[in-house]
């Protein structure tokens, strides 16, 4: 029974946007604007919703919405299994609010009718709660727009953020890595503690592609790197590929892969020009921590976290 409950809230929790149809009526009416969820959609590390990391083990959905009313969600586990939903979806807006009502009606793998809410921000993030209503979850009733994200209850108890997804779109619009970062403490790569005593970092990547960083030691001794960069998507990930060109203090060529969430920022890059014998630069497909020595995968050494400033 326990794990018929995870499966039927999991498979709420997957279907999560919306789109409104286009008319053609000859050109007398203007045609609707199309609704922003329309489109794919990725959510990865901290952006998957908390009781899918601890009940399923979920590290990956990527969801796509069509301007046809139809949905296809795919979810990856941590053993790389995955399951595709698939269904119709409904919305409805609310007054005095940017938070819409949500409903989808699944058809694969199982018939299930599911309620709840979806903001798309004016960052193009997509925050995203719902819950399976038929056949109803015995004590758990959806969030409503009106008490907004974490209103999913059981037994009348909001779930604050447990059930809550947020999403980054598959083909964002604008570079989300640019502004400026900091990593200090426990978000600092082991490597650049141990072999330079760094205790913080602030990077500041601009819309030119260029960037500057500030890397401060134990002894509060700065240096500060400059360049340029660019960077590459890769399929069915919210991982990106990226080539920093580094001017200052010298000139060296960079490479690795990020990740920029709704919360923070993922960053693995080796420098490849001139390069350091032995080291080969993480890849999107290997994920984080594949960086490698000797062809072994070095693991959290060189995986530097950032809050956006």
């Amino acid at each position: 029974m326990k794990k018929l409950l995870i499966l039927m809230l999991f498979a709420a929790l997957t279907f999560l946007y919306v789109g409104c149809d286009s008319s053609d009526d000859n050109g007398t009416t203007p045609t609707p604007a199309q609704d922003p969820i329309v489109g794919t959609w990725i959510s990865e590390g901290t952006d998957v919703a908390p009781g899918l990391v601890a009940t399923l083990k979920t590290v990956r959905i990527v969801a796509t919405f069509n301007t046809n009313n139809t949905y296809n969600v795919i979810a990856t586990d941590s053993a790389g299994a995955q399951v595709t939903y698939s269904g119709t979806y409904s919305v409805t807006e609310n007054s005095g609010t940017t938070i819409k009502s949500i409903t989808l009606n699944q058809t694969v793998p199982t018939s299930v009718t599911s309620q709840g809410i979806y903001q798309v921000n004016a960052d193009g993030f997509l925050k995203y709660e719902v819950i399976q209503t038929t056949p109803a979850i015995p004590g758990f009733t959806p969030p409503t727009a009106a008490e907004g994200f974490g209103s999913t209850k059981y037994n009348g108890i909001a779930l604050g953020t447990t059930w809550v997804q947020n999403f980054v779109p598959a083909n964002p619009t604008k570079e989300y890595l640019v502004g400026t970062w900091v990593s200090e403490g426990d978000n600092v790569a082991p490597g650049l503690k141990s072999t330079l005593k760094t205790k913080k970092i602030v990077a500041t990547f601009n819309a030119n592609n260029t960037y500057t960083v500030v890397a401060t030691d134990s002894f509060d001794v700065s240096v500060t790197y400059t360049g340029t960069f660019t960077t590459q998507s890769n399929q069915n990930t919210s991982i990106r590929n990226i080539t920093l060109n580094q001017t200052t203090p010298t000139s060296v060529t960079s490479q690795g892969i990020y990740r920029v969430t709704t919360k923070d920022l993922t960053y693995e890059v080796i420098q490849t020009i001139p390069a350091i014998p032995g080291f080969t630069p993480p890849i999107a497909t290997e994920g984080f921590g594949s960086t490698k020595y000797n062809s072994i995968p070095l693991g959290a050494t060189w995986i530097q976290k950032f809050v956006k400033q």
